[in-house]
């Protein structure tokens, strides 16, 4: 009997919890602002991945020449310490 009672007060509540979920609820579709800040994100990531590409090569350079200058400085302290040893 009391299962009787509380079946419609749960099904009101149901249908309340399906309504709001359905008002409330995410739109089908995106809105005219939300477009143009995913266009203005995707510009602004294609602009650094062409970034991207071109720094790619000259880092690679730097740190070429970088390992070259290190080399060279270790000759060098290699060459002061027999001067110094002499």
């Amino acid at each position: 009997m009391t299962i009787l009672r509380k079946a419609p007060m749960t099904g009101l509540t149901i249908l309340l919890m399906v309504a709001f979920i359905t008002v409330s609820g995410c739109t089908k579709y995106a809105s005219q602002d939300d477009l143009q800040r995913l266009q203005e994100a995707r510009q602004a990531a294609l602009s650094a991945e062409k970034e991207l590409d071109k720094l790619t090569p000259e880092r690679k350079s730097l740190e070429e020449e970088l390992s070259r200058k290190q080399q060279e400085l270790l000759e060098a302290q290699q060459e002061l310490e027999n001067v110094k040893k002499r």
